[in-house]
């Protein structure tokens, strides 16, 4: 049986900062840094008593350390994956709100009133970006069916590897809080997802 383990980065600065970070870079806070060693030692934990067999992670370097880390630490191989990337907002990339809506005003209002279709300037829709990670779940549901890979990527990346993963349509995705840190386990009997459980460590 395929069994998914889906983690959220850690605290970053543009998280503490408010801002957009798609493909955007920004790195660990000092928090950041002790809730990646909280979740490591969470994710060995998971390996204990369910295996995992390998380990992907998009390339921007707040998710791609983890996924380096926690593949070291279980011996296990490890894939970067551009396609496990945050959703790409274009020219509003690592800004905040209040700097979005000041850059361009127009393309920033049509888009929050319609931000599944609406493409963003230089960027995505979401339903692009839903599509891409759907096909990265039909690949990979083609390798070996009975193994657990562990995906370490980016909050909106792990909605809609949830969402795909459930067959739950993009409206319910504010439905499932990822909180940074966070995890999702999905089991697929039969291609069928189950969400085991989703939470995050303590990290306090």
């Amino acid at each position: 049986m395929k069994r998914y383990i889906l983690v959220r980065h850690v605290e970053t600065q543009g998280n503490v900062e408010g801002r957009l970070n798609g493909h955007t870079e920004s790195p660990y806070t000092k928090r950041g840094l002790v809730m990646k060693e909280r979740l490591l030692e969470e994710i060995q934990a998971i390996h204990q008593h369910t295996p995992i067999n390998r380990v992907y992670a998009s390339p921007i370097s707040r998710a791609r350390i983890i996924g380096e880390e926690a593949s070291a630490i279980l011996g296990v191989p490890f894939s970067v994956e551009p396609v496990l990337k945050e959703f790409n907002f274009g020219i509003f990339d690592g800004l905040t709100i209040a700097e979005a809506e000041v850059k361009d005003p127009a393309a920033w209002k049509e888009w929050m009133e319609d931000y599944n279709f609406t493409m963003l300037p230089e960027g995505e829709s979401y339903v692009e970006y839903h599509q891409r990670l759907k096909h990265f779940i039909e690949e990979e549901d083609k390798e070996e069916e009975d193994q657990t890979v562990l995906i370490v990527a980016h909050g909106g990346t792990v909605h809609s590897l949830l969402l795909n993963l459930l067959d739950l349509p993009l409206d319910v995705k504010w439905h499932f809080e990822i909180k940074l840190g966070g995890i999702a386990i999905i089991r697929c009997p039969e291609g069928y997802g189950i969400l085991e459980t989703l939470y995050a460590p303590e990290y306090e």
